[in-house]
């Protein structure tokens, strides 16, 4: 026959100690996964970014390609093969740097602000609840 354990009222040490060791492991696993995800939303953000840069260099060698010789070959009209070639040189460029600017502008440098505060806020608790210190 099984005997089964008496149930008290109140859990034993060892039940709470397991509770405890249960509730730290899934909180530090909790603050593993946050910075994780918040990294992850950074890198979604700035997929947009990307997709301006890729368009801008693709745009950019599309340009000298396509339309390199027929701008030199009308500005060669006035001027001198040479002077021609760097006007053009200079324009596409000049469109080449818009289109780059525009992928800068939308690009998202930062840290994980989120994971940084909880983290801050953890070590607050810490030390008003566990040390007995003031949260300030």
């Amino acid at each position: 026959m099984l005997e089964s354990r008496p149930v008290y009222e109140r859990p034993g040490y060892r039940t709470l100690i397991g509770r405890i060791r249960n509730n730290v492991r899934t909180y530090i696993r909790k603050q593993i996964d946050l910075p994780k995800q918040e990294i992850a939303e950074i890198l979604k953000a700035n997929l947009n970014a990307a997709k301006w840069f890729g368009i801008a260099f693709a745009f950019g060698l599309l340009t000298l390609i396509s339309f390199a010789v027929f701008v030199i070959a009308l500005i060669a009209i006035w001027l001198p093969l040479w002077a021609s070639a760097l006007i053009a040189l200079v324009l596409f460029a000049a469109i080449t740097s818009f289109l780059g600017y525009g992928g800068y502008k939308r690009l998202e440098l930062r840290g994980p602000t989120r994971s940084i505060q909880s983290f801050k806020e953890t070590v607050r608790w810490a030390k008003a609840r566990v040390l007995g210190r003031n949260a300030s």
